[in-house]
Order: structure tokens, then C-alpha cells, then sequence
């Protein structure tokens, strides 16, 4: 009978554990933990910046130069589309640290449209310099163009940065 009292105890005792997972997970994490939700706008979020390496480009380009199109496209389709309320973390903090990406990204993919155009055949680069430009020394606006951007480019990698970084500390240790 003793026997049988403590199989039944510790079946009881992993039952509520099982019931209690989450509650416990949370009280373990500090009460900040992850929903699925977040963790799938994340994946999300890395399959336009980070997996195509388009992060390390801006964080690397002059915009004096001409850049691919390919390049453009990600942060022109975040800028257009992650503004909405299905593009917002739960997580409080997460969602605190990606509106300051969205409004740095925002303000760059602003002055990469106003001062960019499509050149080469088939509009395949962009760049300052439109493909009608006559050879010669680089006029100023157009210096003043590429500067415009390139001022605009360490506040969107700060805030992607601090942004990356605390998701993937909460997001690594399983914290769902």
C-alpha cells in the first residue's frame, strides 16, 4: 500500500508540473517570456535583414556608390509592410526596441527613395547618380544626397543591433 501511495504521489507531483508548465516557466523567466507569435515575426524579421546578409550591406556601403536593387527591396518592403498591428512583438520590450527600428529603417528607406533611382539596364542598381549624369566631377547635390543617406545609417544599425541582440537573448534560451 505505502508503495502504491507514493507511485500515485509522484504521478500526481508530474502531473502538476505538466498542468503548471507554463506558470512555472514564466516565474523561471522572470515573468518575460516569448509567445510563439513573437518568435515567428522574429524568423521573419532575420529572413529580411539578417539570412541575406542585407544588415551587413548597410552597415558597409557608401550610397555615393551604386548599390543592387536586391539590396533595396527588403528594407523597402519592411518600411511598407511592418507597420501594421500584426507586425507587433507582445513582448513589451521586444516591441519597445523594434518601433525603434521600424522608425530608423523608416527614415533611411525615405531618403534612399527620395534621392536614389533605378539605372543600369533593366533598372537593376540604384543609385544617386541618375544614368543620364555627364562624365565628370560628381556634382555637390548629389554628394549631399549620398550623405543624407549614409547620416541616416548608424541610428538603423544601432537600434537593429540592440534589437537583434535582446531578441536573440530572449529567443535562445528557449524562453517561449
Amino acid at each position: 500500500m505505502e508503495e502504491l501511495l507514493t507511485i500515485a504521489t509522484l504521478l500526481g507531483g508530474i502531473t502538476a508540473l505538466w498542468f503548471f508548465w507554463d506558470k512555472i516557466a514564466a516565474w523561471a523567466t522572470g515573468g518575460k517570456s516569448i509567445s510563439p507569435h513573437d518568435a515567428a515575426l522574429y524568423e521573419e524579421y532575420k529572413s529580411l535583414f539578417v539570412r541575406n546578409g542585407v544588415a551587413d550591406f548597410y552597415s558597409q556601403h557608401d550610397f555615393l556608390g551604386a548599390f543592387r536593387e536586391d539590396n533595396w527591396r527588403p528594407l523597402s518592403r519592411y518600411v511598407d509592410g511592418w507597420h501594421t498591428v500584426e507586425h507587433e512583438f507582445v513582448h513589451k520590450k521586444l516591441n519597445k526596441l523594434h518601433k525603434k527600428v521600424y522608425e530608423s529603417a523608416s527614415r533611411l528607406a525615405s531618403a534612399i527613395a527620395r534621392n536614389t533611382v533605378p539605372i543600369g539596364p533593366g533598372g537593376h542598381m540604384r543609385s544617386v547618380k541618375p544614368d543620364n549624369m555627364p562624365v565628370g566631377p560628381t556634382p555637390e547635390h548629389i554628394k549631399e544626397e549620398a550623405r543624407e543617406i549614409n547620416s541616416l545609417v548608424p541610428d538603423f544599425i544601432k537600434a537593429r543591433e540592440s534589437f537583434v541582440r535582446y531578441a536573440n537573448s530572449k529567443l535562445g534560451n528557449g524562453n517561449f
